[in-house]
């Protein structure tokens, strides 16, 4: 039984801590963000697994003020409210940026 534990307790830390220390220092990472663009394009693919199991991803690609481009993978909510031209605002702290004017 002892020997059990120690493997189980072995794999947590070998396996599981060092993944959720990724996580969450990519989850600060994304918080500490802040910038503002213009969306130029929208993308939209669906795959389908050997299951027949179906997804779609949505993507808006940002052209940040700096010039840099950014991929942000949304929800289809966002996907749908937001069009190509709107402005966005990445606010340090917030998980998501925020529409702050539109091309129309």
């Amino acid at each position: 039984m002892a020997i059990g534990l120690i493997f189980f307790l072995g794999f947590c830390i070998v396996i599981i801590l060092p993944f959720t220390v990724l996580i969450i220092s990519l989850i600060i990472k994304g918080r500490n963000q802040a910038w503002k663009g213009t969306i130029v394009d929208k993308l939209e693919s669906t795959n389908t697994d050997m299951d027949d199991h179906t997804t779609t991803n949505f993507i808006v690609v940002v052209q940040i003020d700096n010039g840099r481009e950014a991929k942000i993978a949304v929800d289809k909510s966002r996907y749908d409210n937001w069009e190509v031209g709107d402005r966005l605002e990445k606010v340090k702290g917030e998980s998501w940026p925020q529409k702050i004017s539109s091309d129309s």
